[in-house]
């Protein structure tokens, strides 16, 4: 089972967007947007961000299966996501731990991300955006989103690429307004952001905004100019 929670929002890029990029020079260590715990994702090869999603799906589904409700999936999915060695005393019983067994590492698997929105963030990464913060959603303690999030930066070309994908998996968009120039990408449960993740990638080339587009239609030759 997947937790699953309701999501606000539009498949339609919201009115109050910003569209805002930092510079290359306000990039640091700590992330944008003053929040807690994150750090900066940028240029993402493809190729990692495809190996984690699919790292990702594997570990999504042997939590989904050893979880009956929401409770035990957050429990479960923070375990995972953790890593788990030998001698660990975790909040994990027997019957799980054997169910786990096979994606149970002794470091965190998906660069310490959360599970289910891992890879919706180095796949925004390898399309040029910049992804500021990532939640799975939790039913239990003093999580900030009850359900999966992504907050990202982007330009509104493409912002427009990632409008034409998000409809399908379920995931909309919205905006917070205690940090408004970053687009919100949320879904019902972490099967809608994982699903955005894939198709994020499969369509990456959209994302790639030609030079005649950008100088008016003028006939430029079609290379990628720097992203920031």
């Amino acid at each position: 089972m997947y937790p699953t929670a309701e999501v606000p929002g539009s498949v339609d890029l919201p009115a109050d967007a910003t569209y805002w990029m930092p510079k290359r020079s306000e990039l640091g260590d700590e992330g944008i947007g003053f929040f807690r715990d994150v750090w900066t994702i940028i240029d993402v090869p493809p190729r990692d961000a495809r190996e984690l999603i699919a790292l990702e799906r594997r570990l999504a589904t042997a939590v989904s299966e050893a979880a009956e409700t929401a409770e035990d999936f957050d429990r479960l999915a923070r375990i995972v996501e953790l890593g788990l060695d030998d001698g660990d005393d975790a909040d994990i019983s027997p019957s799980e731990r054997a169910s786990l067994e096979p994606v149970l590492y002794d470091m965190p698997p998906l660069d310490s991300l959360e599970l289910g929105v891992a890879g919706l963030a180095l796949a925004l990464g390898a399309v040029g955006m910049i992804p500021a913060a990532s939640c799975r959603g939790h039913c239990t303690g003093r999580a900030w989103s009850p359900r999966p999030v992504v907050y990202v930066a982007t330009t509104k070309y493409r912002a427009q690429a990632l409008a034409e994908l998000i409809g399908p998996t379920g995931c909309r968009f919205g905006i917070d307004t205690a940090r408004p120039d970053f687009l919100v990408v949320a879904g019902r449960s972490i099967e809608d952001t994982m699903a955005l993740a894939n198709a994020v990638l499969a369509a990456r080339k959209s994302f790639v905004q030609p030079r005649s587009a950008r100088s008016g239609g003028q006939s430029l030759p079609a290379t990628q100019e720097p992203l920031f």
